[in-house]
């Protein structure tokens, strides 16, 4: 018995140290279990609890989102409370054994989140090192069609570049992103501004509007709006008259972009596209709605129901442009569903998603390839990957060569929607993979400019 009071007290004193050397300051990451499919990487940067103001950070490396900041609640030596209320999110945890044990809470969910101390460190073989055998100028670029824009880019020139060089304007896909086009970790429009300057070619890559350094704002740009910034990216190039063609590479969306501006006079001077939609986007968003419900495990019978729903509903915007769709409305779009509470959650999920006019949304499902990627006279390679489950070839491959006959289409049998080798195409699979883009890809977009 009297060896209980000695154990503790040790007990006791051991419990006092854990918590003097606990140090929450500094940055803290892990990984968020989203779903069991779904992984997102995160980081917390926690000040000196006895600084002040408290000012915590979040990073989202997967999503190229950095330094977002927080409305600090609790800030202690070994635990923290915080949220950031523009995205609905809020985090409490304390530090154990040098883990931070905690909760994340987004939107209704409740995950555990465990973090270590230290940066997300990834691995991403082809992201560019110095020293570089080129030249890079940061420049701004206004768009006089939108005054309030102005798009911070870099001009990336070849060793020994002159008249006879060629330039390529880059843009990105749907979603905002900074000029590398960086998600997961990955900078793919860097990779290949790398590569094209040691073939080369000139490029030019900007932020998308209201994103990162450049101005405007993006909340009420369309496909138009991001197409008059390309074109002002071009213009630019082309103003000095320092390159012998200037063209345009769009990936995704950013394809799309790309066969708007080849319709046009002033037309660039030739088109690359990485898996660019060559059907009205409409059809894309069913496959990729009806892809997921299939993955997810929902009955064919309610996935076949959920699908021609939102089928009549994305025809019925596309006919009535910038008219809210009442409850009344979506109840006929749902006509002849069961009573089961998935039924009221998917009609909700439609409601949320889709009765308020959107104008990117509401812009995006109208656009008819026939009309811009049909017309489109210049030099055209159109590149898709196999494995693309966001703009499959199956969809797109056949419309495409009947609309552009004269044009460049490769189809890469492993690899997914931003180019990378991968096994199912995924998304996320994305941030798993270290290659960024194929080089294959890299080389036929570099052979496909300087041939011409």
């Amino acid at each position: 018995m009297k060896l209980h009071k000695p154990i503790m007290a040790l007990t006791a004193i051991c419990g006092l140290f854990s918590t003097s050397f606990a140090d929450i300051k500094g940055t803290w990451n892990g990984t968020l279990q989203v779903t069991p499919q779904v992984k997102m990487r995160l980081a917390f940067h926690i000040p000196d609890p006895q600084s002040k103001p408290h000012v915590i950070t979040m990073d989202s490396p997967d999503q190229g989102a950095y330094g977002i900041e927080a409305e600090v609640s609790h800030l202690s030596n070994d635990s923290v409370s915080f949220s950031i209320p523009r995205i609905g999110m809020s985090y409490t945890g304390r530090i154990r054994n040098n883990i931070l044990t905690g909760t994340f809470r987004q939107g209704g969910l409740s995950i555990p989140l465990e973090l270590t101390p230290g940066e997300v460190v990834r691995n991403r073989p082809q992201t560019p090192q110095p020293p570089f055998p080129y030249t890079t100028e940061d420049i701004c670029i206004t768009n006089p069609e939108c005054k309030d824009v102005t798009l911070a880019a870099t001009l990336t020139l070849p060793e020994n570049a002159d008249r006879k060089t060629p330039l390529v304007v880059m843009v990105s896909g749907s979603g905002l992103q900074n000029r590398d086009e960086e998600l997961f970790g990955h900078k793919p429009f860097a990779v290949i501004a790398d590569y094209l300057a040691r073939n080369g070619i000139a490029s030019l890559r900007y932020d998308d509007r209201g994103f990162a350094e450049s101005t405007g704002d993006p909340a009420t740009a369309t496909t138009y709006d991001n197409a008059s910034d390309a074109a002002a990216a071009i213009s630019h190039a082309r103003s000095g008259k320092r390159f012998s063609k200037v063209g345009i590479l769009g990936h995704s969306e950013g394809g799309m972009i790309a066969f708007i501006l080849g319709a046009r006079k002033n037309a660039p001077d030739f088109i690359v596209t990485m898996g660019a939609p060559a059907v009205r986007a409409d059809s894309i968003l069913l496959y990729q709605n009806r892809r997921v419900m299939e993955k997810s495990g929902m009955p064919q019978d309610m996935t076949d129901e959920y699908i021609e729903a939102l089928g009549k509903l994305l025809q019925y915007k596309i006919d009535n442009p910038g008219k809210k769709i009442t409850s009344d409305e979506m109840e006929i779009f749902c006509t002849g569903w069961g009573a089961k509470p998935v039924y009221k959650e998917l009609s909700e999920a439609l409601m949320k998603n889709f009765s308020e006019p959107k104008p990117w949304i509401d812009t995006f499902i109208t656009i008819n390839p026939q009309e811009t990627l049909g017309k489109t006279k210049v030099p055209l390679l159109l590149l898709y990957g196999a494995k693309d489950t966001q703009v499959p070839p199956s969809l797109n491959e056949m419309p495409a060569r009947r609309l552009a006959p004269e044009a460049d289409i490769r189809v890469y049998p492993d690899l997914n929607h931003p180019m990378q080798h991968a096994k199912t195409g995924d998304l996320t699979e994305y941030a798993e993979i270290d290659e960024t883009i194929s080089p294959d890809v890299l080389s036929d977009i570099a052979e496909f400019i300087k041939s011409l």
